[in-house]
């Protein structure tokens, strides 16, 4: 009997029981028992697909079905139909260079065997591969746009539960809702979104696919616009037929200010979402506490006694980190006992022009939209105002991440004993532009408190700003 393997695939398994390739590798085993094959090997690649707009996943087991065919384990492959085996013109190459080769011949349930050893039965196969490969494009055009057509309208995305909604993505659940509120809050007083997430996952939290959070996981969803009520399509808040973007059909879990605000806390020049560099985030004073030679940043190391270093341009400069904290807690707990303050509160002056351009913008669109205007007109215009309205936002977001401080009137030493590491780098941040350490100037081991240097940020007294 000419041995044979059997290939099967399907695209979408949603409830992951692999029900589709089961049927089909019934019915090709009826196919080689007709045929009398001998099936010595079954090749499953179950939710992946095989078309050329699948560029998600690989084909592992049809990798490896090809090269074992090679090798000259089995003659024949049976597959289900063509589609099956492959969508991708390029694949069907590969398979006829197969028969080619090594005489590997593949038979299907339903679309027939092509001859591949004359020219009319290769050309079959090759438009059978065209046909499906069109279905495939065609079949996705539909889709994206059904789902913009669904984005217009602030349909909830559907699929996997967001994290914060109840099953549907339209109300909210309580308990997750808060968690993002609390969250938010922290993020806005200086949190990090690795403790935040630390913090979850000790407590049981678990993302909506109930896998434990990690702090760019988490930091992502709570930049999302959604939180906010926004609906997004393709990574970027929809916009709507009239210019406008597009309110979801959901209840939000943060109002605006608050959302831009965590995002203007979780921007690029704050780093807090990132993965500490040198353990960085695990030390008071990373980010303040700098070189008093280069005025680079100086980093703790994890080593068994902890120190803050900096090594370049061919010096070294370091310190230990127990000694340093100690005397900046100290130094800032007396400074604010000895004050009374209030945290500044900054305004963005910006936002009068920041609305008359995004009116600009759905005003243009609607035009185009409507017909009165030409694309040729329209979209130079937009991309204009458009790098107007990124720059006015981004202005937006510094000056609320400068204002995202914490209040400094509750902290006293009470306070601070209970503060985690990135509440009290809140406070050390607020105060500080810099602490700069010195070169060592005195043999030994000892700390010298006199290396250290304070650099102030303006913070006005209560009175100053009653």
């Amino acid at each position: 009997m000419t041995r044979a393997a059997i290939y099967t695939r399907i695209s979408l398994d949603t409830e992951g029981e692999a029900l589709g390739v089961a049927r089909q590798q019934q019915d090709c085993r009826d196919l080689a028992a007709r045929d009398g094959l001998d099936v010595v090997a079954v090749f499953t690649d179950n939710d992946t697909g095989a078309s050329t707009r699948s560029r998600k996943k690989a084909r592992p087991q049809y990798a490896d079905m090809l090269r074992r065919a090679r090798d000259g384990e089995f003659g024949v492959i049976v597959s289900y139909s063509n589609s099956r085996l492959t969508r991708r013109p390029l694949e069907l190459e590969e398979i006829i260079t197969l028969y080619e080769r090594h005489g590997v011949r593949f038979v299907t349930v339903v679309s027939g065997n092509d001859d591949l050893s004359t020219a009319d039965g290769r050309m079959v196969a090759r438009i059978k591969a065209s046909v499906d490969a069109a279905e495939v494009e065609r079949t996705a055009e539909r889709v994206a746009r059904k789902h913009l057509e669904s984005a217009r309208e602030g349909k909830p995305v559907a699929g996997t539960r967001p994290f914060g909604w109840q099953p549907g993505g339209r109300e909210l659940d309580a308990k997750e809702a808060k968690l993002i509120r609390d969250a938010a809050a922290d993020i806005i007083a200086g949190v990090g979104t690795y403790a935040i997430a630390k913090r979850w996952n000790d407590a049981g939290v678990t993302t909506s696919t109930g896998r434990p959070w990690q702090g760019h996981v988490l930091a992502r969803m709570m930049k999302s616009p959604r939180l906010a009520g926004w609906r997004i399509h393709q990574g970027k808040v929809a916009i709507g037929r009239d210019g406008q973007p597009v309110r979801g059909q959901w209840e939000p879990v943060l109002d605006q200010t608050t959302h831009d605000a965590v995002v203007a806390a979780l921007s690029p020049e704050d780093n807090r979402s990132r993965v500490p560099r040198k353990n960085a985030r695990h030390y008071l004073l990373t980010g303040t506490l700098r070189c008093g030679l280069c005025g680079a940043v100086m980093y703790g190391n994890a080593a068994k006694y902890p120190t803050y270093g900096c090594s370049g341009n061919g010096h070294t400069v370091a310190a230990s980190v127990a000694p340093v904290d100690a005397l900046v807690t100290e130094v800032v707990l007396r400074w604010l006992a000895d004050r009374a303050v209030e945290t500044p509160k900054l305004e963005f002056d910006g936002a009068a022009r920041l609305a008359e351009v995004e009116g600009d913008i759905a005003r243009l669109m609607a035009s185009f939209t409507a017909r009165e205007l030409s694309a040729e007109v329209v979209f130079p215009a937009v991309a204009q105002l458009e790098g107007q309205r990124d720059e006015l936002r981004s202005q937006q977001r510094r000056m609320e991440a400068a204002g995202a401080r914490p209040d400094l009137t509750t902290v006293d030493r009470a306070t601070w004993d209970r503060m985690s590491v990135d509440e009290r780098r809140a406070v050390v941040e607020t105060l500080l532009a810099a602490v700069l350490v010195r070169p060592a100037t005195r043999k030994g081991n000892q700390f010298d408190p006199d290396r250290i240097e304070f650099v102030w940020h303006d913070i006005p007294a209560a009175e100053d700003m009653a």
